[in-house]
């Protein structure tokens, strides 16, 4: 594989503090400054931490409308293009690079220790950033090395892409390298680990089976992996997932005996012995807005912005009940409707891990009632005849009601800055920060990058794909895997033996445990179902009807019809950005732009 050496400018090179290492902030360095002392590396790795291209909070609520997960509070169609969540930054990359390349000649300033930690952290960095833009855009131009520009021909510094494949290849090497330089135990919160390097490296691995097994190979390797590697790729996600696992991670648990409200806690519980790799936040010096964005309409704080996350109907009903049927609500129709004193018991038969996770309507968030109502059913009018609103809050006045009634509660749904489907999340809000701090910038819920629950669903899926290529020896460990995620969930014990578990049951594991994590639309991506799965798909929503002369809730089932996602199998990989092909034509375009 071609290595391009690529120019550093590095005249100056700007600093922030990065509250994950606890560092001062520094404006600018120079080599004096980084390579003479600890505090200085510290602050040039706290900067390469924090350009991290980690899709987190602050992503995760757009990201998931693109899924289905959720919808946002409008309901406005999330069209997937050519760019859509695009990443190309050899920036980033060159100063990976060049502390690769000055921190040996400095060495001898610090203790040995310390320097096959940082450079270990480098590698891993390094592979990571990789990972994220060949994911996206197939084979890139791989730089592993700093070279100074001046009396060079532009020409000479300019290069192709290499093959998909050989990018996977490289980035497996520097996780291999991270591995051998990194410590068992992470110095500081926010730090990665060996284990941490293990568990990128099954990541990447099973990233790269299934680009092998299900994509297709186009413009001789720049995109697309050889079918034959699919196998290799699955053993080496296998085998860096049971490494992973010696890090001494576990699931989480609370022991509280509530599985519900221990689920959710696995979202906000920094001692956590599931966290893998966590993105840290500290106020003022850094922080995200995600509570300001996540939170119940009644719940908002003073930036009076809310309820833009909606988890859709469809997101719910695709986990089991605690039967282990399908939890497909019982809703009747207009013609028969099925009425409820309560809105919760609607829901009495979900999995812990699903009220874990999502704030129902009636439910209890931040010790309030989230208030979540359609309409109003007159007294002897038709259910299909409900009032509802536009206008929020709007107290409704029936002719035959006695007294008031707001038609769509304290966080009803029907205007645009309130719930599209009937929910709200649970996850990753923060149940402690108070209304005045429900502002942007001013969250700190952790982002948790990866925890040992994807691990276990990694080792599962490699297995399972093994299995088809006639390796049943690890079937039993993919059920031993699956079996303790829905454990930990509450979920119904099944898929007990090996001929009960499928890939399309993996799968559907997978995305129930990491829902509004990030990963599904990574997943759809490789698997080359994401056109099947969304593409013009309408979503479910659901919506609570007062029955005032029933004094019952009718929860209607409805279609959010404008939510439709448009995408073309085209959009499997991004468009290479016209600017840099402008800079450096031996950039070949990708296919259909």
């Amino acid at each position: 594989m071609k290595r391009l050496k690529l120019l550093l400018t590095a005249c100056i090179i700007a600093m922030s503090s990065c509250n994950d290492l606890d560092v001062p902030p520094m404006n600018i360095i120079t080599d004096r400054d980084v390579f003479t002392s600890e505090s200085g590396v510290m602050s040039y790795m706290a900067r390469l931490y924090r350009d991290l291209p980690l899709q987190d909070l602050d992503a995760a609520v757009s990201i998931q409308t693109y899924t289905g997960e959720a919808l946002s509070r409008n309901a406005t169609p999330p069209n997937v293009a050519g760019n859509t969540a695009g990443y190309w930054n050899y920036s980033h990359v060159r100063n990976i690079n060049y502390f690769l390349q000055e921190m040996p000649n400095n060495a001898g300033n610090f203790n040995p220790g310390d320097v096959d930690t940082w450079l270990g952290e480098a590698y891993f960095m390094r592979a990571y950033t990789y990972f994220t833009m060949t994911q996206r855009y197939g084979g890139v131009p791989v730089v592993d090395k700093v070279i100074n520009y001046l009396g060079q021909d532009v020409e000479d510094l300019r290069a192709p892409r290499d093959r998909e494949v050989d990018c996977y290849n490289f980035v497996l090497a520097d996780l291999d390298r991270a591995i051998e330089l990194l410590p068992p135990a992470s110095p500081q919160a926010g730090r990665v680990n060996r284990y941490a390097a293990y568990g990128m490296k099954a990541r990447v691995a099973l990233w790269a089976a299934s680009i092998a097994k299900y994509g297709t190979v186009q413009l001789n390797g720049l995109v697309g992996v050889p079918a034959e590697r699919a196998r290799d790729f699955y053993q080496i996600a296998y085998d860096a997932a049971v490494k992973t696992a010696e890090g001494g991670y576990t699931l989480y648990n609370d022991g509280s005996g509530d599985l519900a409200a221990s689920y959710t806690k696995i979202f906000l519980d920094q001692a956590s012995q599931e966290n893998i790799f966590v993105r840290k936040y500290k106020y003022p010096e850094y922080g995200h807005s995600f509570d300001r964005v996540a939170v119940p309409w009644q719940l908002r704080g003073p930036d009076t912005y809310s309820s833009y996350a909606c988890p859709t109907l469809d997101a719910i009903e695709m986990f089991d009940d605690i039967d282990g049927n399908p939890f497909i609500l019982n809703s009747g129709t207009d013609d028969a409707p099925v009425l409820y004193a309560d809105r919760l018991d609607i829901f009495a038969k979900a999995e812990p891990r699903l009220r874990g996770m999502i704030c129902f309507p009636g439910d209890m968030l931040k010790g309030e009632l989230i208030d979540v109502r359609k309409g109003i059913v007159e007294e002897g009018d038709a259910i299909s005849d409900f009032r509802s609103t536009a206008s929020f809050p709007d107290t409704y006045t029936g002719q035959n009601i006695p007294g008031t009634m707001t038609i769509q509660g304290a966080s009803g749904m029907g205007y645009n800055e309130t719930t599209a489907t009937g929910f709200y999340l649970r996850k990753w809000i923060d149940p402690n920060l108070a209304k005045s701090d429900v502002v942007g910038g001013k969250s700190v819920t952790p982002w948790i990058e990866m925890r040992y629950a994807e691990i276990l669903l990694t080792r599962a899926e490699a297995a399972v794909e093994l299995n088809a290529y006639g390796d049943a020896s690890k079937m039993s460990d993919a059920v031993t895997c699956i079996q303790a995620i829905r454990d930990r969930a509450g979920a119904f014990k099944k898929y007990t033996t090996a001929a009960e578990l499928t890939r399309d049951l993996v799968r559907r594991e997978r995305r129930m445990e990491l829902y509004y994590e990030n990963k599904t639309f990574w997943d759809l991506k490789r698997w080359r179902i994401f056109d099947q799965e969304v593409f013009n798909r309408e979503w479910k929503v659901l919506w609570p009807i007062f029955v005032w002369d029933e004094q019952k809730y009718y929860m209607k089932k409805s279609l959010q019809t404008l939510a439709r996602v448009t995408f073309q199998p085209t959009y499997y990989y991004l468009q290479i950005p016209t600017g840099e092909i402008a800079t450096n034509p031996l950039l070949e375009q990708n296919p259909g732009y």
